[in-house]
């Protein structure tokens, strides 16, 4: 790696470390708690047929990560990359808006983690839970990459032999083994199913199945912290798509064939987590008294997420500050390797934000509703970063067998991320423009940010796209 972009944060992070962040990072509470509304909306079909799109769309984002991932592995990649295959100045808007995404993200996960904790202690005010659970958050960064790659392992084997058990579960039900009566697949084709309502329906909870993969390329943000990017990131991305079908597919398809997309219980399964669909299952399956088994393991996919995504916002910011589109202070790392002065940023940030939120519940709307259109702008972003890489790859005359890690069917890959991820941001802004213009200002108020923040940048400092010869590929 050249001297300019070298890291001074410290590598830590294992093939293991890396492999589950890959895996967990990909499931949260949209799995667990997101899927029984997508099926009352599009029904089990529409659903199963959503996770399989998005999840061809991920399978060449992680391709394309991985590919420049491994050929230029450096913490706060997104930022890099984009910076040094497009143009600066999109560089400089996709690193601010990458904060602003997982800013919000912190904020709703803190605010979850208090709710969760009052499914036990109904009594004790959620303000104090999510302060101290926000406080173990930050003791566990501080400790240092390992430890933070160490406690991302542990809680994503939670949540992964939580799906399991609920898909052998399922399969058992189904099958007749346990439980009652065999099911079968009657539920699928129940009530002119297994596809219901409309386009908008099925468009509805495509991105509500993209949403639930946001996070997905915090790997791209560990990499100049793995101990052998060139082994372990090309091993983490090689299984993505096996696991999104295992798990996404597996659990979509469990509970269509055993729970009636017409069930009241699916409609009020995103707030209510004593009818959470992994909750019913095991109901099905005469398990009874379940709901705190469930709440907790919720609770570690809450708090993962979140430890993630503070992670995730000490890194962008010390990219934001090496790549110089911040105060090299952002740069700043102790003995142990931790960014610390970005640290104490986010530390400021998430309370005064909280604030905000709390003082006007239009500055929430726009908080929140953001997180799901910043992470479509970052993923159209690292689809064209990844298509002008190899493009100048080629161009420059290097040989395409000296890749770490080559992505599949290129250029195939990086087409599918950029036209989905428009694809969908257009449907956005169209859908909820003509219904709610006030509602479409709230949702869209991150791409209005983000190309103020490019045409500003590229006005003052007169950049321009860098022609596919001139990309920096000395490495």
């Amino acid at each position: 790696m050249d001297s300019e972009n070298k890291d001074s944060l410290k590598r830590g992070l294992k093939t293991r470390h890396l492999t589950m962040l890959a895996l967990g990072s990909s499931i949260g509470t949209g799995l667990f708690l997101a899927s029984g509304g997508m099926i009352s909306v599009a029904g089990p079909g529409g659903a199963l047929l959503s996770y399989l799109l998005v999840g061809f769309l991920i399978y060449f984002l992680m391709n394309g990560l991985g590919e420049m991932s491994t050929y230029h592995p450096v913490t706060g990649s997104v930022i890099t990359f984009v910076k040094e295959y497009v143009d600066p100045a999109l560089g400089f808007s996709i690193g601010w808006i990458y904060y602003y995404m997982v800013i919000a993200s912190i904020i709703m996960d803190v605010i979850t983690l208090g709710i969760l904790m009052s499914f036990w202690f109904p009594n004790i005010p959620i303000w104090i839970f999510s302060t101290v659970l926000f406080l173990i958050i930050l003791f566990l960064n501080f400790l240092g990459t390992k430890t933070f790659g160490e406690t991302e392992f542990w809680m994503s084997i939670i949540k992964v032999l939580a799906i399991i058990i609920f898909i052998i579960l399922g399969v058992l039900i189904i099958l007749g083994v346990i439980g009652r009566n065999p099911i079968g697949l009657t539920n699928f084709f129940y009530g002119g199913g297994p596809f219901i309502g409309n386009i908008n329906s099925f468009f509805s909870v495509l991105i509500l199945g993209a949403l639930s993969f946001a996070g997905v390329e915090l790997i791209g943000l560990t990499a100049g912290e793995a101990d052998t990017p060139s082994k372990s990131i090309p091993k983490a991305i090689s299984t993505i798509l096996l696991r999104i079908l295992i798990f996404y597919i597996g659990t979509i398809f469990v509970i269509g064939a055993i729970i009636p997309y017409t069930s009241p219980y699916l409609l009020s399964s995103e707030t209510n987590l004593a009818v959470s669909p992994f909750a019913l299952i095991f109901q099905y399956a005469n398990i009874t008294s379940v709901d705190s088994l469930i709440n907790f393991i919720i609770l570690t996919a809450v708090i993962s997420a979140c430890n993630s995504e503070f992670y995730a916002s000490t890194r962008v910011l010390y990219s934001l500050g090496k790549e110089k589109f911040a105060p090299k202070k952002f740069t700043i790392a102790n003995k142990n390797g931790i960014p610390y002065f970005s640290m104490i940023i986010t530390i400021l940030t998430v309370p005064v934000c909280i604030l905000i939120t709390l003082i006007g519940f239009n500055a929430y709307l726009i908080l929140i509703n953001g997180v799901g259109i910043s992470t479509l702008i970052i993923w159209t972003c690292l689809g064209i970063a990844h298509y002008r890489f190899r493009q100048g790859y080629i161009k420059q005359g290097f040989n395409l067998s000296k890749l770490k890690f080559k992505s599949k069917l290129f250029p195939l890959g990086p087409i599918v991320v950029i036209f989905g991820t428009i694809l969908m941001l257009g449907y956005n802004l169209i859908s909820t423009f003509f219904t709610d213009w006030i509602s479409s200002f709230y949702l869209f108020f991150p791409l209005i940010i983000f190309f103020i923040l490019f045409i500003s940048y590229k006005i003052y400092h007169k950049t321009k796209l860098i022609p596919l010869d001139k990309i920096n590929l000395k490495r």
